[in-house]
């Protein structure tokens, strides 16, 4: 019971990153980037993709640097 929490929370912290950096992307494209479809087709074919990769990345780091912190 213990593993399944702790992977339910690990994927939840992981979407809250994944959300956290789809904002901030949007946000980042929409001020800075025109609007057109073809710009629009490298953010869901490049930039999606590396931002879930990211937060599995994040959250792998964020959950090892506890638990090692949990043994000292």
């Amino acid at each position: 019971m213990k593993k399944i929490s702790e992977k339910l929370v690990y994927y939840l912290v992981t979407f809250v990153i994944f959300f956290l950096l789809f904002k901030f992307f949007a946000w980042l494209e929409n001020a800075y980037i025109p609007l057109n479809t073809q710009t629009q087709l490298i953010s869901g074919i490049i930039i999606i993709p590396a931002i879930v990769i990211l937060s599995f990345i994040l959250s792998s780091l964020l959950f090892r640097s506890l638990k090692e912190s949990k043994q000292i």
